[in-house]
């Protein structure tokens, strides 16, 4: 069996943020992440569970390059810390209504993309637009539209295309079914699927609940308090998991399947 490729390593993550009050005369320190360790395999899906305030969408946002790590480092495929992590990894929103710009029709905001991530598609052609929309279920029709002539789960399909047409190595998806109907949620999460198999997409898959990185991943990272508490396969965690934090959050799962 051919030994996959690491294409991303956290080693010793922190984060911490500075607070000031009203006139700056004191501060406060909130540790968001603690010397957070993790490997990301090339092709693979891996699901980030932890309950609000664990520390999973500031991670998140520290490896698409939104936010910079107080410690620690990021490497990419052994090559060290890059400038344009933006261009490597890009994320979908929970909420879909909210992170497209109402202003924009669809076209408009696929060309942008990329013209950003696919520099050297000079001029974008609506050919290249097309194919990647229809990575995601979405038409030719739909070019010409506004984001709020979609429904949520379309909105959230634009989402993910928008972040395809960077060409990212990794698509981070911060509880991107949450804010969506039950029966929409399981055709985003296999669209994700279809597009892992497809074109071989390294996903992160992020979530409150242990049931909805069971439809996706095999692989599972439980984090607390701004630290992995638990890593390693889904099975196995669920057979026998290290922590009350982990059993917790399992027996929060409804009609638990496990047990």
């Amino acid at each position: 069996m051919n030994q996959k490729t690491i294409i991303l390593k956290g080693s010793s993550i922190g984060k911490v943020y500075i607070r000031e009050d009203f006139l700056g005369a004191s501060r406060k320190y909130i540790r968001a992440l603690d010397g957070v360790d993790f490997e990301l395999s090339e092709g693979d899906i891996l699901g980030v569970v932890g309950e609000s305030g664990s520390g999973k969408s500031t991670l998140a946002k520290i490896i698409c390059g939104l936010e910079q790590q107080s410690s620690g480092q990021l490497i990419w495929r052994n090559a060290g810390e890059l400038r344009k992590t933006h261009s490597r990894a890009q994320m979908v929103f929970q909420n879909p209504f909210s992170s497209l710009n109402p202003k924009l029709t669809v076209g408009y905001m696929m060309s942008e993309a990329l013209k950003i991530g696919r520099p050297e598609l000079s001029p974008v052609k609506e050919r290249d637009i097309r194919h990647i929309l229809a990575h995601t279920g979405l038409e030719d029709i739909d070019l010409a539209k506004y984001p709020h002539q979609f429904s949520g789960g379309q909105r959230q399909r634009l989402a993910i295309s928008r972040a395809l047409a960077v060409s990212p190595e990794v698509l981070v998806c911060d509880e991107p079914v949450s804010a969506l109907d039950i029966s929409i949620q399981a055709q985003i999460i296999n669209l994700l699927l279809q597009i892992n198999r497809e074109i071989g997409l390294t996903i992160i898959f992020i979530a409150h609940d242990i049931e909805a990185i069971s439809m996706i991943s095999r692989d599972i990272m439980v984090m607390k308090s701004g630290r992995v508490v638990e890593n390693g396969k889904l099975d196995d965690i669920i057979k026998s998991p290290a922590t009350e934090y982990t059993r917790m959050l399992l027996d929060a799962v409804p009609r638990n399947p496990w047990l």
